[in-house]
């Protein structure tokens, strides 16, 4: 913990500092009694940039430990498929922002650019091992593939389940709760059919489109895991058996 320490004081206090002024200066701003100074632009937008500053922060200390703890440390093969995998999903993000089928699309694509464009700034910022060293390691096993696959799905099911929970249609389905109130069941029915109908056709595919680039992201990572620890049990079963290579 001690090679975190310095960053973790300075980047870590400074976004504390930031969040204390952010729930501090409303408290003192509405205390002015002058109310041309305590609704001026400046004082409004105080406690924003407050909060954008310590978000900031913490993401800059988010990248230095993240940089830090896996420097030279991730395989080459590993540390390019996740590489890949954040530039399809912010080419797919794109593709869904100006994908004409329907606006639904455009949230998730926003939300998938994002993330991989803030995932891919903090992996660019690790250093992968060199193509030499993964020269010494054995190919992936069919159980450590499997691992991953496993990985992939769950992940994949899993994240999809908890949007789709989220975001199912519920009453009044986009209607004025008012107007709602004044249909009568058959015409409750054909609304709800519709919302439904549109969930189904819809929202489920982009759903699962947007699901799978994190659930890739597992499976390098998880296949890489297994083998790592199939390579320590090894190591420590037979301690003086000197390591097979392999291309």
């Amino acid at each position: 913990m001690g090679k975190y320490a310095a960053p973790v004081r300075i980047l870590g206090g400074s976004a504390l500092i930031a969040l204390i002024i952010a729930l501090v200066f409303p408290v003192i701003r509405d205390g002015i009694s002058d109310e041309r100074t305590r609704n001026g632009v400046l004082m409004q937008a105080v406690p924003f940039f407050a909060v954008f500053a310590a978000i900031l922060l913490l993401y800059i200390l988010l990248g230095y430990i993240i940089a830090y703890r896996f420097n030279g440390k991730v395989p080459n093969r590993t540390y390019k498929g996740v590489e890949n995998t954040l530039v399809i999903g912010i080419l797919v993000g794109v593709v869904l922002l100006f994908q004409p089928i329907d606006f639904v699309g455009y949230r998730y694509g926003f939300l998938l650019v994002l993330a991989s464009l803030l995932a891919f700034i903090l992996w660019s910022h690790v250093v992968g091992r060199t193509r030499r060293a993964d020269l010494e390691l054995s190919r992936f096993t069919t159980g450590q593939q499997i691992a991953g696959g496993v990985a992939f799905v769950v992940i994949a099911a899993l994240l999809s389940g908890v949007i789709l929970q989220a975001n199912a249609p519920r009453e009044p389905f986009g209607v004025r709760e008012r107007v709602w109130n004044t249909y009568d069941e058959a015409e409750k029915a054909v609304v709800r059919d519709q919302a439904l109908a549109t969930f189904s056709n819809v929202e489920v595919p982009f759903v699962i489109l947007f699901s799978l680039v994190p659930a890739a992201l597992f499976f390098f990572i998880v296949r890489e895991v297994v083998a790592s620890l199939g390579r320590e049990s090894q190591t420590a079963s037979s301690p003086l058996t000197p390591q097979r290579s392999s291309a």
